[in-house]
């Protein structure tokens, strides 16, 4: 892990803070120390400071992803469409076939991309943890890259619009089953060792009414707050789900409902239940890109926030949003939320860059840490080339960065005033080999599972001298 400058000073940058009181600053300097933002602001005198020279580029807040499976990514390659070969296919096959090095690579590669894109702050909704090993090879990647992440430790489900008593079948002997509670001592074990420390806190992901037994959710729940760690659900993601329970009626009807509580998708629920979530404080993150590629339905961040509900955007997993980019998650949850009020200025550019950074930093607890370019908050910051094709002419740097933006313009990231990014290349990660080793433990993941590798799939690539140990390789125990 690189070094950090114990003092830097960005220079002549065109901010977009998302900070209330500041607002969007023209042209102005921000100083870093000890990894805080110490002033922002023009012509700051910060002697002996590093300084980075930003002039022509634009800052924002590091992006905040809310709901991302980052172990999934292992198997972006062999993601395609439809029941036989779409996400939950793919991932009920594959998935009980991981081992703890399958997963530390998922996680390392998903989180590499996501911090070349400007993603500083990832919840790794991590439901594919088939043992201690496992959850412990993720937070390893986290770890090392120095991503902001929060660690949301769950079990695997299945698809949440079949019956019970299929889903009882499909995930027997796989990992925790519908009618078994995930190993909360194991959980408390990986709270315990990162509390307060570093940049990885721990939650935990449940799979709540729909996709687990009364009497295993309810005992997650407790377990989770016994614990005082912050819960995360799916809810509302597909007709057919609806259809068969509605879990916010049925979380309210238990008083489980709470502010510390996080649900995905949400893209089902009637204003009874949206008013019951404004009244509980309850959070929602939407995907969009997945949302539309697996055909769930259409996500609408004006309708959650009009019903008095924090949404936040997230990737869902990068095995079906297909890459780690948020600036087009921004275009596309912008269009479907103006489309849906039949209005091209109700949601606006600097609206959905705020839900995207410090809407999600709320979502997270994390407000008063990251999501806007304030002082004394952690120095987590994105710096935008405007310079290239795609982006120029600029003249409103916030419709520059939601219309035009794309990660290649990501020229420098910082988090936690640790430079992570810079001149367009990420620090300390050597990406050649970060590949070579995910596509052969892809292949091999595969062959464990019974999945031929088809005629046409592209071969597995030569792995560099040291991806087996070093780069791309998880030290076990």
């Amino acid at each position: 892990m690189p070094s950090p400058s114990d003092h830097l000073l960005i220079r002549g940058v065109s901010a977009l803070t998302v900070d209330d009181d500041l607002g969007d600053l023209p042209v102005a300097d921000i100083e870093v120390r000890s990894g805080r933002i110490a002033a922002i602001g023009p012509d700051l005198s910060a002697p002996g400071a590093q300084v980075i020279d930003a002039a022509g580029m634009i800052a924002v807040p590091g992006f905040v992803d809310t709901h991302w499976h980052l172990w999934g990514t292992l198997l972006r390659g062999v993601v395609g469409d439809g029941p036989e070969e779409g996400w939950f296919a793919r991932k009920g096959l594959l998935g009980p076939y991981f081992t703890p090095q399958d997963t530390y690579l998922g996680v390392r590669l998903a989180a590499a991309e996501g911090l070349a894109a400007g993603i500083t702050t990832v919840h790794d909704w991590a439901h594919n943890v088939l043992g201690p090993e496992h959850a412990d090879a993720d937070v390893a990647a986290l770890a090392e890259l120095g991503v902001r992440a929060r660690f949301s430790y769950g079990a695997p489900s299945a698809h949440p619009s079949i019956p019970a008593e299929r889903m009882r079948r499909l995930m027997g002997g796989r990992g925790a089953g519908y009618d078994e509670a995930m190993d909360f001592s194991d959980v408390a074990r990986l709270a315990a060792g990162h509390a307060g420390q570093g940049l990885v806190s721990v939650g935990v992901n449940v799979r709540g009414p729909a996709r687990s037994a009364p009497q295993v959710y309810r005992a997650e729940f407790a377990a989770a707050r016994e614990l005082g760690l912050p819960v995360a659900m799916h809810c509302a993601g597909t007709r057919g789900e609806v259809e068969r329970i509605r879990q916010v009626a049925v979380l309210d009807g238990e008083g489980l409902l709470g502010a510390d509580l996080l649900l995905a998708h949400c893209l089902y629920l009637d204003q009874e239940d949206l008013g019951r979530l404004a009244a509980h404080g309850v959070a929602v993150t939407v995907s969009p890109l997945s949302e539309l590629r697996l055909a769930m339905g259409l996500p609408s961040v004006l309708r959650l926030r009009r019903a008095g509900v924090r949404v936040s955007l997230s990737l869902d997993t990068t095995a079906i949003a297909a890459s780690a980019d948020p600036f087009q998650a921004m275009r596309v949850a912008l269009g479907l939320a103006n489309t849906a009020a039949g209005d091209a200025g109700a949601v606006t550019p600097r609206d959905i860059l705020r839900v995207a950074t410090l809407e999600g930093a709320h979502a997270l607890g994390l407000s008063q840490v990251t999501g806007s370019l304030t002082v004394g908050k952690r120095a987590d910051v994105v710096l935008i080339r405007t310079g290239g094709l795609d982006m120029a002419p600029v003249a409103d740097p916030a419709v520059a960065v939601v219309h035009s933006a794309q990660p290649a313009d990501v020229d420098t990231v910082l988090v936690d005033g640790h430079v992570r990014k810079r001149h367009g290349r990420l620090v300390g990660v050597a990406q050649q080999e970060l590949v070579a080793a995910a596509q052969a433990a892809l292949r091999a993941l595969c062959g464990r599972a019974g999945l031929p590798w088809r005629p046409g799939w592209i071969s597995t690539p030569f792995v560099a001298a040291g991806a087996g140990a070093g780069e791309g390789a998880w030290p076990s125990a």
